[in-house]
């Protein structure tokens, strides 16, 4: 057991508990990687053995997918760029693999969460019923990423289409019934007025258990020191992550916490780097906190049990619970 789980398990016993609960699944603590992080098997023993509470795949899809060509990550002190396109094994590896991937993670006491993205709403349900035969534990519907390029055009992003979300939702309701463990991860929404538009279109399809926010900000643009774009496809236009993310995503955290019913947990996502970090998410309202770039930019182990052993001692601070 890592020194962080040490940590916390003390904390639990002592003082004040730090288990959660997100779509009706016990966490023992609110701090888990994000969808990005983690596609094979041998990802999935990495973060077998960190001290992370749940390990999410994906996102996978249908067709295997190698990503973008060229420099597709950057990262900085306050800001990430990533136009990754999706690289992904596809189907025919999580076929076989992933029932492997949920023992792994099961021998952990860790629940595996899996994000699918399908470039139809058939395909989104066909994925989530893969999936879900497969014993994972919940399936994130990814509604938000902007790195897809084809012939030089950029995909249309699911989740800023209230139409297209409705259907997606649709189908998979129709594959998988309303029971399931079903979360939605959604790009970050600048016009408040397509926030609760969106809302209302979760809230209706009556099967998704959580929301998960903010995925990375759209077409973001940076140059180095020569005056080139730091990425290639897309004319240098990428997914901003990292730091420059975090108000972003608490805002984005606040205003669906306080549209949604309370049996809808909110996940929340964007430029965690530090314990106060997990603390203001959970105060904005969300159930379960994501780490994403710190975990690309460093060794995992050492990132959660820093982040997990500097929440718990903000929280000692406090004495208080979210």
């Amino acid at each position: 057991m890592s020194s962080s789980l040490k940590h916390i398990k003390n904390l639990n016993s002592k003082e004040t508990e730090f288990h959660t609960i997100v779509a009706g699944i016990r966490l023992e603590h609110p701090l888990m990687n994000a969808a990005g992080t983690c596609k094979l098997v041998e990802e999935v023993e990495t973060l077998a053995r960190t001290a992370t509470a749940a390990i999410e795949v994906g996102s996978i899809t249908v067709e295997e997918r190698e990503g973008n060509v060229g420099e597709t990550y950057w990262s900085g002190n306050f800001f990430s760029l990533n136009s990754r396109g999706l690289p992904n094994p596809g189907l025919s590896y999580y076929r076989r693999y992933l029932s492997l991937m949920v023992a792994i993670a099961r021998n952990s006491n860790k629940p595996l969460f899996v994000s699918v993205v399908g470039f139809s709403p058939d395909e989104y349900a066909f994925l989530t019923e893969l999936v879900f035969q497969k014993s994972a534990d919940l399936v994130t519907l990814n509604l938000g990423c902007s790195n897809i390029w084809e012939n030089g055009e950029q995909k249309r992003i699911p989740g800023f289409d209230s139409r297209l979300t409705a259907e997606i939702l649709r189908c998979v309701k129709e594959k998988v019934g309303k029971e399931a463990k079903l979360a939605v991860k959604l790009p970050p929404f600048s016009n408040p007025r397509n926030l609760k538009e969106i809302a209302q279109v979760i809230i209706r399809s009556e099967i998704i258990k959580a929301v998960t926010t903010s995925d990375t900000f759209p077409n973001a643009l940076s140059f180095n020191e020569k005056g080139e774009s730091r990425i290639v496809p897309g004319s240098g236009l990428a997914a901003l992550g990292g730091s420059a993310l975090n108000p972003i995503a608490l805002g984005q955290i606040k205003q669906f916490r306080d549209i949604l019913p309370k049996h809808i947990d909110v996940v929340g996502v964007g430029g965690v780097t530090t314990g106060r970090d997990i603390v203001d998410f959970r105060r904005a309202g969300a159930n379960v906190v994501q780490v994403a770039t710190a975990i690309l930019n460093k060794d995992p182990r050492r990132v959660f049990d820093r982040l997990l052993i500097e929440f718990s001692e903000v929280m000692k601070e406090q004495k208080r619970m979210f």
